[in-house]
């Protein structure tokens, strides 16, 4: 049994050959792998070289993350330069250029990380879901936010490698969180109670789904996105950009005012009909934030289409 929080991700990466034979039938090797890349390297093979080794041999089941088209991805590769030269390539550039050899990211992320697995992991949606990243609008931006999920984890956690926590991580939501969790019902249980008390992983995974939602998106239009289906978070969001719009507005910051401050910003404005609808936005803005439970949808829409008049 694991005994605390902090080593249970041990505990997962040492469970991660035996979910990966109930999950595919046979036990994935890839320290097996590693080793192969490792010789393959130090006879001077190049890059195709050893993405021949990845897929050429019977310890680990290469073609999950993307059939090899032989022909196209040699030529692609070696007219990137990428065959004799990615040592001397940043880490963007690698990325990015193995990227346009295999059209796809998890398959140039399964070559990174045999190549160094110290400092990548394979991309996939199970530890993706985990670790709370969503696709964004360019695949390798995806995996460079994957990656710097995975290194935190590997610096506060005490595992050596990336590929470690991603290998963990796989383990834990393929073996005990998924509905269909491979591992036997007390074992994934004791799993899952870890999970639940890990805050500062639950933690990674909300700040990057917020970040990346607010990163995308605008306040008002999340607001109004969620009118039908939390009413109260969009209220909420939606008298946060009003505050602001109205302290900038009038000149002044508002980002951290007071319900009367607020008001006073609010009683400073010459026009008249606008002075009255932020009032009542106003108002409707202090239920958001004070007495969330008796909000009205109404009230929430008046609130966004207050503030969207206001110049930003």
């Amino acid at each position: 049994m694991v005994r605390n929080t902090q080593d249970y991700l041990h505990r997962c990466l040492e469970l991660h050959g035996e979910v990966t034979r109930l999950r595919y039938g046979k036990t994935q090797r890839l320290d097996e792998v590693e080793r192969l890349v490792r010789d393959t390297l130090a006879n001077c093979g190049g890059l195709w070289e050893v993405i021949c080794a990845i897929h050429n041999q019977d310890a680990f089941d290469a073609d999950m993350f993307g059939f090899l088209p032989e022909q196209d991805v040699e030529h692609e590769l070696k007219g990137s330069g990428l065959h004799r030269e990615w040592r001397g390539r940043r880490e963007h550039e690698l990325v990015a250029g193995l990227f346009d050899v295999f059209r796809h990211i998890e398959p140039a992320s399964m070559v990174l990380r045999f190549l160094c697995p110290e400092r990548y992991g394979i991309m996939s949606s199970p530890v993706a879901s985990i670790l709370g990243v969503r696709p964004r609008r360019k695949q390798p931006d995806t995996y460079f936010a994957y990656l710097n999920s995975l290194r935190e984890i590997a610096n506060t956690r005490g595992l050596k490698r990336v590929a470690d926590v991603e290998m963990a991580l796989w383990a834990l939501q393929v073996g005990a969180l998924d509905r269909r969790g491979r591992l036997p019902p007390a074992q994934a249980d004791g799993l899952k109670q870890h999970y639940d008390g890990d805050t500062d992983l639950r933690q990674l995974a909300t700040r990057n789904l917020t970040g990346q939602l607010f990163g995308e998106h605008k306040k008002l239009d999340l607001a109004e996105a969620l009118l039908g289906t939390d009413v109260e978070v969009a209220g909420q969001l939606a008298g946060i950009e009003f505050e602001q719009r109205v302290g900038k507005r009038m000149g002044v910051t508002a980002g951290q005012s007071t319900d009367a401050s607020l008001k006073r910003l609010i009683d400073r404005c010459g026009d008249e009909q606008m002075r009255r609808d932020w009032d009542k936005a106003r108002s409707i803005r202090n239920n958001a934030i004070h007495q969330p439970k008796g909000l009205k949808r109404t009230d929430v829409v008046f609130l966004i289409a207050t503030a969207r008049k206001i110049p930003t």
